[in-house]
């Protein structure tokens, strides 16, 4: 096997989709055996080793990328095979899961998907923002953070956020969007860290020894950091808090950025909508609508009780 591979999507912006196709050589072929789909029976998965890469593997919170190995042979017949996730092993090196064998030495042209980088690389940016805001805003730290396929949370080390704090904790965050404040990425020395962390300028830094790389946001923050990232915050598109609930080490907020926001909104209207059509009212008077029905069920509810009672009375011939 040859060395590890290099790093491309380190030094490349989500928007930039001239970054995300990139020219390789394999450098390594194995099968996966342990592999198993759907139905528990296993599956034959391959992995494959690349000398430079700009598909992402899982880690630090942040699903992997995916998008297309493709081969051409001598003959001019292309070959693409589907990249279905991405991961990195202890010793740092990127094997990337496809379900066809390419020979060691195979040149390849690797095309992560780009519209899977920019949802991601948008979530992740805004956890950064987000809790950056909760901090500066509450002094709440962020413990933990999952982005899923569906939903995005953060966990706080806080006993309780009111309404009003989340309300206010979304506006401050998504006024640093719209003031649209750079992204920069940088490599610095453990040294360097150690003492942007005593100075207060980082939260935390990672276990393992050497350099590692800093995400700056400008004027909010710098992050010890390997994931993906937007070029400036305004590439975000604001940012959706959805609800928050509590959970063992504090408080989970679950939010989303860019076009997952914009479908979340779309779908919680047309909901609205419907509950509207039914209760024969608009969106903006379903909440007085349903308290409404509230109550009167409450009434008769009592109602009924009084009339039980009655007619129970009577069943025993006695009067009140």
């Amino acid at each position: 096997m040859g060395s590890v591979a290099d790093r491309l999507y380190y030094d490349a912006a989500a928007g930039d989709v001239a970054a995300l196709e990139f020219r390789a050589v394999i450098t390594d072929v194995r099968l996966d055996s342990h592999a198993a789909g759907e139905s528990g029976q296993k599956e034959q998965l391959w992995q494959v080793a690349l000398d430079r890469t700009a598909f992402y593997p899982a880690g630090g919170g942040q699903p992997w990328d995916t998008g297309l190995l493709v081969a051409t042979a001598k003959s001019g017949t292309v070959l693409e095979v589907v990249v279905e996730r991405v991961e990195e092993d202890e010793a740092g090196e990127v094997w990337h899961y496809v379900r066809k064998p390419l020979p060691e030495g195979t040149e390849i042209v690797g095309r992560v998907d780009a519209d899977r980088r920019m949802d991601l690389a948008q979530q992740h940016t805004g956890q950064h923002l987000l809790s950056a805001m909760f901090l500066r805003e509450l002094g709440a730290a962020t413990v933990s953070f999952h982005l899923g396929a569906d939903s995005v949370t953060i966990d706080l080390a806080v006993e309780k956020v009111s309404e009003e704090e989340l309300r206010r904790v979304e506006a401050a965050a998504n006024h640093v969007i719209y003031e649209d404040r750079a992204m920069r990425p940088r490599w610095v020395e453990r040294e360097e860290a150690e003492a942007m962390l005593s100075r207060g300028e980082l939260r935390k830094l990672p276990e393992r020894a050497g350099r590692m790389r800093i995400v700056e946001m400008e004027g909010v923050e710098f992050n010890a950091c390997g994931g993906t990232h937007v070029e400036s915050t305004g590439a975000i598109g604001g940012l959706l808090v959805r609800r928050v609930e509590k959970v063992k080490q504090g408080q989970r907020v679950e939010f989303c950025c860019g076009l997952r926001a914009v479908r979340a909104a779309g779908r919680d209207y047309a909901r609205l909508r419907e509950l509207g059509a039914l209760l024969s009212v608009g969106a903006g008077d379903l909440a007085g609508r349903v308290a409404g029905l509230i109550e009167d069920k409450k009434a008769n509810a009592k109602r009924i009780k009084s009339l039980e009672k009655e007619l129970a009375q009577k069943g025993t011939g006695v009067s009140s």
